[in-house]
C-alpha cells in the first residue's frame, strides 16, 4: 500500500509552491503558467508561497547556508527515492511525501533568505468598453488589455487577412534594463513570446505564418516586464502585467 503521505503529482497547492520556489520545468511549467491566468485559487496559492516565503527569507535575514544543508537535503531526497523504490507499488508515482516535501521547502527558504519575492500584482481582464482600435473590414480579432490600479493599457487587433498585428499601448514603462514582452498563449497551450513592444504610442508589424497559427480565437495575449536582451526569451517572467483573451469581431 501506498504511504499514507503519498503526494499526488497534480496537487495544486504543492504545485504552486514549486512554481514560487522555481523547481518545475517542461510540461509542469507550462500547465503552472496556465493556470495563474485561468484559476484565481491556483493564483491565490501562488500569491500565499511568495508571501510564505518571503516573510521567511526577511525574518532571515542575509544568510548563505553551508554545504552542508545542501548535502542534508539531497540525503532526504535520496532516502525517500530510496524508499519509494522499494516499496512493493510500482505504479504509483514518485513524489516526496509532505514531510520531505516540507524539509525541501523550508531548506531552499533559507538558502534564498534575503532575496525579495514579488508578490504578483492584479491579473487584468478583458475590459469591453475600452475603445484604442476600431476594426475594420474583415476577419479581424481584438483584445482590449486594462490594469485600472496601474494606468496600464493595451488594445491589440490582428488583420488576418493581411497579416498584421496593430497595439495601441500606454503605462507600460519599464525599469532600467528592462522592456515590456507581448505573449500568446493559445487554448490548453504554454506562452509563446512575441517579441518585444514599446512602452507607449502604436506598433504595427507582419506577423509570421507560425504567429498566426497561434494567435487564433480564445488565445491570450498577455504582457511581461523581462531583460532587454534583443531576443525573444522562451519563458515569462512573472508576474503577468496585462492579459486578455483575442476575440473575433
Amino acid at each position: 500500500m501506498a504511504d499514507a503521505e503519498e503526494i499526488l503529482p497534480l496537487d495544486p497547492f504543492i504545485l504552486a509552491g514549486e512554481y514560487v520556489l522555481g523547481v518545475l520545468e517542461g510540461e509542469e511549467l507550462a500547465d503552472a503558467q496556465r493556470a495563474i491566468l485561468a484559476d484565481s485559487d491556483f493564483l491565490e496559492a501562488v500569491e500565499w508561497w511568495e508571501l510564505r516565503l518571503g516573510a521567511m527569507g526577511e525574518a532571515a535575514g542575509n544568510f548563505v547556508p553551508s554545504s552542508s544543508v545542501w548535502r542534508g537535503i539531497e540525503a532526504r531526497i535520496q532516502a525517500e527515492e530510496a524508499a519509494n523504490d522499494d516499496a512493493p507499488t510500482p505504479m504509483v508515482p514518485k513524489r516526496l511525501s509532505q514531510s520531505s516535501l516540507a524539509a525541501l521547502f523550508g531548506g531552499v527558504a533559507l538558502a534564498i533568505a534575503g532575496l525579495v519575492f514579488f508578490v504578483a500584482t492584479p491579473r487584468t481582464t478583458v475590459v469591453p468598453d475600452q475603445p484604442p482600435l476600431v476594426a475594420t473590414p474583415g476577419d479581424q480579432l481584438i483584445a482590449q488589455l486594462q490594469d485600472e490600479e496601474s494606468g496600464r493599457k493595451l488594445a491589440g487587433r490582428i488583420d488576418v487577412d493581411n497579416n498584421r498585428l496593430a497595439l495601441n499601448i500606454s503605462g507600460l514603462e519599464a525599469e532600467a534594463g528592462q522592456t515590456p514582452e507581448l505573449w500568446v498563449i493559445p487554448a490548453g497551450g504554454a506562452p509563446v513570446s512575441l517579441g518585444a513592444i514599446p512602452e507607449t504610442g502604436t506598433f504595427d508589424r507582419e506577423i509570421d505564418p507560425a504567429e498566426a497559427r497561434l494567435l487564433v480565437a480564445g488565445s491570450t495575449l498577455a504582457v511581461t516586464f523581462e531583460e532587454d536582451t534583443g531576443v525573444r526569451h522562451e519563458t515569462p517572467t512573472m508576474p503577468i502585467l496585462l492579459a486578455g483573451t483575442l476575440d473575433q469581431v
